[in-house]
């Protein structure tokens, strides 16, 4: 039984380096660009429930609307491009793929996401690309370009898993005061291919709070151990 111990992500709002990549090939059965080839086994019985969630519900994301959910994961759009190219993360297989979103209780403009995923890169790969772009526009110029930043963080503690966790802020429109800007928090384990990622989203610039910071540690905890433990 793997134990993981809760991890306190730290709050600076420093800017860092972007996701960074071509289009790569996935686990075996996936193709290009992180979409898998039907057929694939479900993950379902390695997620948490929504249970689990803070505020004790979730949604489970059904199939046609997965490659949307894991896009907004990991930073590659599903339709545009990423300026540099060079720096357009790689995505994850949607086939299989099992994502759940739940809103936080306390912000009405937030939610939790958890996915259990195939990967075909390791979380070293992720992080390493993610110090190499620190910023990049990501969609479709001039209507849905999003200037992206990502901090690289101190990865979660888990025993006998890779782990990673990335912060991301998010402008869409117009740079500056107009703005919309979203922020995100990742925390990521992997082993033997399968990949666990969740996720905090939530609007503004602010990073999370120490509450939510809590929140998000114990899901991780629990995706964790439903599919490692």
């Amino acid at each position: 039984m793997t134990t993981t111990k809760r991890h306190q992500i730290r709050r600076p709002v420093v800017l860092a380096p972007m996701l960074v990549g071509t289009a790569i090939l996935v686990a075996s059965g996936c193709t290009v660009d992180g979409q898998g080839v039907a057929g694939a086994a479900d993950l379902s019985g390695d997620s948490v429930a929504a249970s689990d969630f803070p505020g004790g519900s979730a949604s489970r994301v059904p199939a046609p609307a997965v490659p949307a959910a894991l896009a907004d994961i990991t930073g590659r759009p599903l339709h545009g491009s990423v300026t540099p190219p060079q720096c357009t993360p790689a995505g994850l297989p949607a086939d299989g793929a099992a994502v759940l979103v739940g809103p936080d209780p306390d912000d009405s403009t937030a939610t939790f996401t958890s996915a259990v995923t195939r990967a075909g890169t390791s979380l070293a790969d992720v992080t390493t690309r993610a110090r190499n772009c620190p910023r990049v526009l990501s969609g479709s110029a001039p209507t849905a370009t999003s200037l992206v930043t990502v901090q690289v963080l101190k990865a979660p503690k888990a025993q006998s898993i890779d782990t990673a966790g990335l912060r991301r802020q998010i402008a869409t429109g117009n740079v500056g005061s107009s703005a919309l800007t979203t922020g995100t928090t990742t925390l990521m384990a992997q082993r033997s291919g399968v990949r666990v990622t969740v996720e905090y989203r939530h609007q503004g610039a602010e990073p999370m709070s120490a509450r939510e910071s809590d929140q998000l540690a114990s899901l991780f905890d629990k995706a964790v151990d439903a599919a490692f433990g």
